[in-house]
This record gives structure tokens, sequence and C-alpha cells, in this order.
């Protein structure tokens, strides 16, 4: 029995000493770890969207899908071919909506369409939801600048600038554009559209533009014009402009101390570089001579000399560039990364970069003068008459674009070959003759009468452009008025003077109006002692004398370079100049020239009225 107590009494004794002891504590918590957080970048997001869009019937999905490929900075092309595709999808009716007229026109503008965008944008009437109302209307802008479409640009900006109150950096930003477009136009174009408008914050727009340019730098002009203009439109949101326009107009700028000039001295086009550097130099001289200096680089109209000779006047220190003047020298120098500004004397095919901008002669320029001057005298129908070639193609689509643009029709377009022994039928069949002989025969068989009647010149033409060098218009003008078109208005480029009077070879051009440099005429010269002073040796004739409008060009592009800073900020300003009236169109960078014009008589040039419509020589 002892030994079954005793276990029983230690079995006891444990329990009591293991109730008495401290109690085991708990297992520790584990926590659950947070789940991973996988960040989806843009991109994914796009890719992601597209992939679900694409097997999915709903537009909705497509949708989100183009916004989101819209949304990324760049997107790949193969993103937006899959976007485009899924916007061509939506419904017809679905894509009536602003909002997806608004991502097809993205999209066309991301695949490099710009035309197919503003196709699909207009129109952008729908208010209803302000973001996108907005956002549209920038685009359409965007796009009507693009195409060069500067009026409708405008009109676009000055509805979008009334949306815009709650946002004041970004409508100072679009006001800043709504003055470049104004700039864009010319002052006969703003003229119209001022006419031709009841909104009269668009005309307060084009008001204050068309007085402050002719206000131009003199400050007292300047404070006249904007308390004028002030009480014609009170509380005119260009009033938030004025500072700035007030400041850029008539801020001192410091005069260039150190101006590079690249033009061909030498090779095939020797004459035009010092022509033109004759005209440079003596306008250089005169105003800034004792004060800087001239860096004059020989690129001999090679592109590769052209861009080391530009390299290399930025090396001297050059605050101001001139030139080039081939097309192709041109090219290379406006690619190069450069701060300096730089005025070149020709037209790249490219944009040009914000240092840039370009002062030319050309004969596309000629043709737009013709094409203003035909409709600011009412002209509304023309016949275009080239010759055949290269020159021909090249102002007939100046004039045709120029003029079609507001709303001219060219009824018919020839190109002549000016020493062909049929010359006087091909001018014939231009102007109709030939169907209005046949009028007359069809009218004589049908009545049965042998009629005895004069030809008439087509009825669907008021004035006609006819082109070409001198000796090409001397053997063609005479046939138009052998036809009796001259009692049409004639109008052609500069080509049709040769730089001196010739009378008894010019006489049957009477009546040929032209738009010219007036460097050339003494009645109409702005600066005749410098044109004398320019003047070589007696019995000596200068390259300056060879091509006068060449040295015009040159003295003109040291003024305009000399204040390129200003014109920058107040492209407003216009440039009196001796081969005419200059502005920049800021879109393009391209300076505009305002020629004068001049007309045949008997043989003659002379200047043409411009206080009166045109009309032609008896």
């Amino acid at each position: 029995m002892a030994l079954p107590l005793r276990i029983l009494a230690l079995a006891c004794l444990g329990g009591l000493l293991a109730a008495c002891a401290a109690p085991r504590p708990a297992p520790p918590l584990v926590t659950a770890p947070e789940p991973a957080v996988i960040e989806v970048t843009p991109l994914q997001r796009a890719q992601n969207l597209l992939f679900e869009a694409e097997y999915t019937p709903d537009p909705e999905p497509s949708r989100q899908a183009i916004d989101a490929v819209l949304e990324l900075e760049d997107p790949a092309r193969e993103l937006v071919l899959r976007a485009e595709r899924l916007w061509s999808l939506l419904a017809e009716e679905g894509r009536g909506s602003l909002a997806d007229r608004y991502r097809g026109a993205r999209l066309a503008l991301l695949a490099d369409q710009p035309e197919l965008a503003l196709e699909r944008l207009p129109p952008v009437d729908d208010a209803r939801d302000p973001g996108r109302y907005h956002d549209a209307l920038a685009l359409q802008a965007q796009l009507l600048t693009m195409g060069n479409a500067w009026g409708e640009a405008l009109l676009a900006r000055v509805k979008l600038d009334q949306t815009l109150l709650d946002k004041p950096r970004l409508q100072a930003e679009n006001q800043v554009a709504i003055w470049d477009l104004l700039a864009a136009l010319s002052i006969g174009q703003r003229q119209r559209m001022e006419q031709g408008t009841e909104d009269a914050v668009l005309r307060g727009w084009i008001a204050l533009s068309l007085a402050l340019g002719e206000a131009g730098t003199d400050p007292e002009a300047f404070a006249q014009a904007v308390r004028a203009w002030d009480q014609a439109y009170p509380r005119h949101p260009a009033r938030a402009r004025l500072p700035d326009l007030r400041n850029a107009t008539l801020r001192f700028i410091e005069p260039p101390r150190r101006i590079a000039v690249l033009l061909p001295l030498s090779g095939s086009l020797g004459d035009l570089g010092n022509a033109t550097l004759d005209g440079i130099a003596a306008q250089f001289y005169r105003d800034h001579g004792t004060t800087g200096s001239l860096l004059v680089f020989d690129t001999a109209g090679q592109a590769d000399l052209a861009e080391a000779g530009y390299h290399n006047a930025l090396q001297q220190g050059a605050d101001r560039v001139i030139g080039p003047l081939t097309r192709e020298s041109v090219e290379r120098v406006a690619a190069i990364d450069s701060r300096t500004p730089t005025l070149l004397l020709n037209r790249p095919s490219a944009a040009l970069p914000a240092a840039f901008s370009a002062l030319s002669l050309s004969p596309e320029d000629d043709a737009q003068a013709a094409a203003n001057e035909a409709l600011r005298s009412g002209r509304e129908r023309a016949l275009i008459l080239v010759p055949e070639g290269t020159f021909g193609e090249r102002v007939a689509g100046a004039f045709r674009d120029a003029f079609e643009l507001h709303d001219g029709r060219v009824s018919a377009e020839h190109r002549f070959q000016a020493r062909s022994p049929d010359i006087n039928a091909q001018i014939g069949l231009a102007l109709g003759i030939d169907a209005s002989e046949a009028r007359i025969r069809r009218v004589g068989r049908q009545s049965g009468l042998e009629l005895e009647a004069d030809a008439q010149i087509r009825a669907d033409i008021d004035v006609i452009f006819v082109a070409g060098p001198a000796q090409d218009l001397r053997m063609v003008v005479p046939h138009l008025h052998y036809h009796r078109a001259g009692r049409l208005p004639m109008l052609a480029t500069s080509h049709a003077y040769e730089g001196r009077p010739q009378p008894m070879l010019d006489s049957d051009l009477s009546g040929i109006r032209f738009p010219d440099a007036p460097w050339l005429y003494p009645e109409m010269n702005p600066e005749p002692e410098l044109r004398a002073a320019m003047a070589g040796p007696e019995g000596a004739v200068t390259a300056a004398e060879r091509l006068p409008r060449f040295a015009a060009l040159g003295v003109d592009a040291i003024r305009v370079a000399a204040e390129l800073p200003r014109y920058e900020r107040a492209p407003h300003l216009r440039i009196p100049g001796v081969a005419g009236t200059w502005a920049m169109q800021p879109p393009t960078r391209i300076w505009i020239r305002d020629p004068s014009w001049v007309e045949f008589h008997q043989g003659l040039p002379r200047p043409a009225r411009a206080d009166l419509v045109m009309q032609p020589e008896e």
C-alpha cells in the first residue's frame, strides 16, 4: 500500500506545482504581408486597354483605350494605328459627338496627317462639355495655323479666348497666338475681315493691330493710338496685352557689335552675292560703322562652306548673322542649333527654328502681291498666262493659292511658248477666241445668214496675270492687245522690267502693272543719296548697278537684322525699306514684302497710282 500512496502523493504534488506555475505565453501573432503594389505605367495601361477593347464590342472601352494612347507623351506608331482602328470601328453616329471627333483628329495628327485631322474635327460648336470644347478649339486653331489658314485660325483663337477667363496663364499664351495670327495677315486682309464681321471682340483685336502697326515705334503715336482704341473698345480683353506690346515696341535695342555675312562672292553666283554685299555694307557703315564691324564669309554658293562659315562666325562672337543666299546653303545653316539671331536670304522648305527668319526676293512673292492687288481692286476672276517650265509653275501656283484663298476664282490657265511661231493662236486659245468664233459660225448656220462679227474674249475673266521675263512678255503682250484683251487689267511680276528704261523695246508692254523695289525708281526711292553713293567710278558698272534689286535686298537686310529682337515680340511693326515695306509672318518666320507698284506707260515704267482702282490703259 505504501508505494501506490507515494505515487498518488507525487502526482498531487506535481499538479499543485503546475497550478502555481506562470501560464505559458501565447504564440506570437504573425502579421500577413501587405499585398504587393504593382505600378502600371501609362504605356502598360494603354496597351492593356487596347487589348481589352479589341476583344470587346462595347464602344466605351474603345474610347478609354484611345484616350490612354492620346495621353502618352510620344506614342509608338503601332499604338496609334491600333487606336485609329478602334476609332474607325465606332458607329458613324457615335463619331458625330465632339469628343469622338476630337479623338479622331488627334489620332490623325499623331499620324502626321494634319489635313485629315482638320477634316475630322469641325464643327467645334458644342460647349456643353467646357473642357472638351476648349481642347477642341485649341486643336482647331493649331491645325488651321499649320495649314496657313490664318484668318480661320484667328477666329478660333478669339472664340477660345472667351473660355479661358479663369485660366490666366493659358489666356496669356492664347492672346500671344492671336497677335501673331493678326500679324500673319496683310493689312488688306485684316481690313476686309474687320468690315465683314459683327463680332465686336474680333473687330477690337483687328483695330488694335492696325493702329499699333501704323503708330510704329514713335512713343507719342503709340500712346495716341492706344487712347483712341481704348475709347472705341472699352474693357476689351486685348488690354491685357498692352504693357507687353508697349515694352516690345518702344524698348531700346542694343545695336549689333559684330554682324556676320555669308554670301557667294565667287563662282557662278558671285554677281548676286556682291550686289547684296554692296547694299549691306553701304547701310551698315552708314548706321553702325563707328560702333560695329562686319565679318564677311565667301560661301562660293556651296552648302559646306556656308555651314563652316556660320560656325566660324559664332566662334568669332557674331551677334547677328545675315545669309546665306542659296536654298541648299540655307537648309544646311537652318539645321544648326543656334541662339544667334539669323536672317536667311532665301526660304527653306522646312519650318524655321526660333533664332532664324528669312528675308528674300522671290517670284512667288511677286505673284502673291499680284493676286492681292487684283483682289484689292475688286477683280475676282483671273486668267493665268505663264511660260512653260519651272518658273511658270512656281508663279502660277503662288498666284492661284493667294487668289483663291480670298474667294477669287482662277477661270483658266495656259502655259505658253513665247518663241513659238503659233504664239498668236496660243494666246487666242487661252482667251477663248476659238470658242467665240465657233459660236459665231454656229449661229450663222442656224440662222442661214452670213454674219460679220468680231470674236470676243471669254466673259468669265476680269483680270489677266501674265508672267515671264521681259523678252518673253514682249512677244506675248502684243497678241493680248491684238485680241483686245488690253481692256482688262494685266498684272505681271517684276521680271517684266529689266531694271533700266528701254522705251523702244518696252512700248508693247504699256498697260502692264507689276510690283517692284522702289529703289529702282527715282520718284519712289526713299534713299537716293545712298544709291548715288554706291555708284562706281565713271565708266564702271558695279554688281549693285547690274543687279539693283539685290543691292536693295542687302540694304534692307541690315535694317531688319539690327532690330530682330524687337520684331520677335512686336510683329505688328512694319519696316519701310528700299525693296518695299517688310512685315514678319510669325507662324512661318518669313518676312513678307509689300512692294511698290509700277506700270508701263508708252514703254516707260512709272509709279502706279495707289489711290485709284486698277484700270487698264486705253
